[in-house]
């Protein structure tokens, strides 16, 4: 998770200087290192990312100024043309459905070193008549060093795409039955199944883990909570059996619920979250401008939830959750 963390603290916060300096670097995906035998003879690629425009960022030159990975021939493609040159031949009669949710490259300058990430994660199916069984997920960040890490890390990201797909080329794995348009909306079938995507009726409590929060089983349910008077949460008291009342360090939460009212941890204030449009939204400061090698990690994946990369200055976005590891999704820049 931590490595997860990283990667998002550095792309998300890095964007906003890759487009002041407009450096633009092409992408392409390494082809497979050896032909593998297949079941599959076919491949449909669904691009689903909320970005298709870009693959993430780079560093470029000495003074590692950061450009954004655009791919020329669109990934959907390439993937494509890499699935043909991965397989022996196409004597096989099945089909794989690949679902791309995200895939991105980051990249940060330390003392003697670089160290590349790569976010992949993904769905696989295969197609049974008119309908898909889904076959594999995966969701993980990978990490490599070098002291140049582009080429290493745009290989080693390459090759873990590629080796979901190969693991799954021989499968006989049973899952659940899809329909090509359940594909197309899979983040909304996933919410039908977590608690606190289906409920108008929050349960007060603090909660610990984003999991607690999804479950809506709060960690501590005997709570008081102090606000002032702009009615911000400042304190939140933990009473205790014998109706003592210890109070509760920020860092160890990730939400507290008052009132049927919800509130995320945000850099160690608790910002208030609406739910509309089956997310939930909320207004989280982070900072823009990366500078080279200083990470603090967050208690959340994509973002910003209880740390900030090192920088100089700071902007409001309007935040989502992100619904299967309760990260905090930069949707929109808040001008000023």
């Amino acid at each position: 998770m931590k490595s997860k963390i990283l990667f998002y603290l550095i792309f998300t916060l890095s964007i906003n200087s890759v487009f002041a300096q407009k450096l633009v670097e092409d992408f392409v995906l390494s082809n497979p290192e050896q032909k593998v035998a297949s079941k599959f003879s076919k491949i449909t690629v669904i691009d689903s990312r909320i970005d298709t425009t870009n693959v993430g960022i780079i560093q470029k030159g000495a003074f590692n100024k950061k450009a954004l990975l655009k791919p020329t021939e669109s990934l959907k493609k390439q993937i494509e043309k890499v699935f043909d040159n991965l397989i022996l031949d196409k004597t096989g009669n099945g089909e794989l459905l690949l679902n791309i949710r995200d895939f991105k490259f980051a990249e940060v300058t330390e003392a003697f070193s670089e160290t590349g990430y790569c976010y992949l994660r993904a769905d696989l199916f295969s197609k049974k008549d008119s309908v898909y069984m889904k076959i594999d997920f995966i969701d993980k960040v990978f990490e490599v060093n070098a002291m140049d890490v582009t080429k290493k890390n745009i290989k080693n990201g390459s090759q873990k795409l590629i080796d979901f797909i190969t693991s799954s080329l021989v499968s006989d794995v049973q899952g659940e039955y899809y329909s090509f348009d359940d594909i197309l909306k899979i983040s909304s079938l996933e919410k039908r199944k977590i608690p606190a995507y289906n409920t108008t009726n929050f349960e007060n409590g603090v909660y610990m883990t984003f999991d607690n929060f999804k479950n809506q089983k709060p960690s501590i349910k005997d709570i008081k909570i102090i606000k002032n008077k702009k009615n911000q949460i400042t304190k939140i008291l933990w009473i205790r059996a014998n109706n003592s009342e210890f109070e509760i360090n920020n860092n160890d939460l990730f939400a507290v619920i008052d009132e049927g009212k919800v509130y995320v941890n945000n850099n160690d204030k608790f910002i208030p979250v609406e739910f509309k449009d089956d997310d939930f939204y909320f207004i989280g400061r982070a900072k823009v401008t990366a500078k080279t090698g200083t990470v603090v990690l967050a208690s959340a994946f994509f973002g910003i939830l209880g740390g900030l990369l090192a920088s100089d200055s700071s902007a409001d976005f309007i935040m989502k959750i992100d619904h299967l590891n309760g990260a905090a999704i930069q949707v929109k820049l808040i001008e000023k």
